[in-house]
């Protein structure tokens, strides 16, 4: 790689939230199937942070999409 090819500073802060989002929903994912050793319920909400880790997922991937110049179709 030459030194003019550079990655724009949008383009790595959304690569790394799309790694960082995939692997907190990956984590919770995991967490939940996981046996259960008595019936208590967990006290760290799982299911709420593999929701916002999805979300942050899709945002960042949709960023990156746009940044390589995929544009949604006219309606």
């Amino acid at each position: 790689m030459g030194d003019n090819m550079m990655i724009s500073t949008d383009a790595q802060f959304s690569t790394a939230a799309l790694v960082l989002g995939l692997a907190v929903a990956g984590l919770m994912y995991w967490m939940e199937k996981r046996p259960r050793k008595d019936l208590r319920p967990r006290l760290f909400p799982t299911t709420l942070v593999l929701f916002l880790g999805m979300m942050l997922a899709l945002g960042a991937g949709f960023h990156l999409l746009g940044l390589a110049g995929l544009k949604p179709p006219p309606h």
